[in-house]
């Protein structure tokens, strides 16, 4: 069994990113999105959290492809990352990542996720369009990252410090729907098409 990875997707608004994030889960079979732009519509949609871990219970042993769009993703959040942690064996997607992983702040349950979580063989799937808030943690443990169009000068401060003075010259020359991948392992950075 190959290791589960963490992947990052960075980018504006309209640039691609939920549709490369939907492209990367199409052959998970068990995968949990944390859907807080309703962006996703394969799999099984709830937006009650006591429906949602009922339906889990039920089949979290099974193949399983469930879309959580929270009323309160903030205080959901943590309750979602024990549940995945102890489920193991599954892929977690979470839109507006920032959000819940900032630069200063990040919970003990999501920590353990995005340390322990290949141990449990969970793949996290992080999408946002500001990377500048995104806590160290995580960028330091992912595997991949993809990068779409962004032109706000934090975000592009904050890639260049990440990966490279490159990285501009290859913003710049994005076209739409295109997306500079960095790989973990791997020299260079690679513009790609979705």
């Amino acid at each position: 069994m190959s290791e589960k990875k963490i992947a990052l997707i960075f980018g504006k608004r309209g640039s691609g990113k939920s549709y490369l994030a939907n492209k990367l889960i199409e052959t998970e079979s068990r995968l949990i999105v944390f859907d807080t732009i309703g962006e996703y519509t394969n799999g099984v949609v709830f937006e009650n959290q006591t429906d949602f871990y009922k339906f889990w219970r039920r089949s979290y042993r099974r193949p399983f492809r469930l879309i959580y769009r929270p009323l309160n993703p903030e205080l959901e959040i943590e309750e979602l990352c024990k549940a995945v942690f102890l489920c193991g064996n599954c892929c977690l997607l979470v839109e507006e990542i920032d959000c819940y992983c900032t630069a200063y702040q990040i919970s003990d349950s999501f920590a353990n996720i995005i340390q322990r979580g290949r141990h449990k063989n969970i793949r996290l799937i992080g999408v946002t369009q500001r990377p500048f808030g995104i806590h160290r943690l995580l960028t330091s443990q992912a595997k991949e990252i993809f990068i779409f169009s962004t032109n706000e000068p934090r975000d592009r401060e904050y890639l260049r410090t990440l990966l490279g003075q490159d990285v501009d010259g290859q913003l710049d020359a994005l076209k739409q729907y295109q997306f500079v991948k960095w790989t973990d392992g791997i020299d260079g950075l690679q513009i790609a098409k979705i």
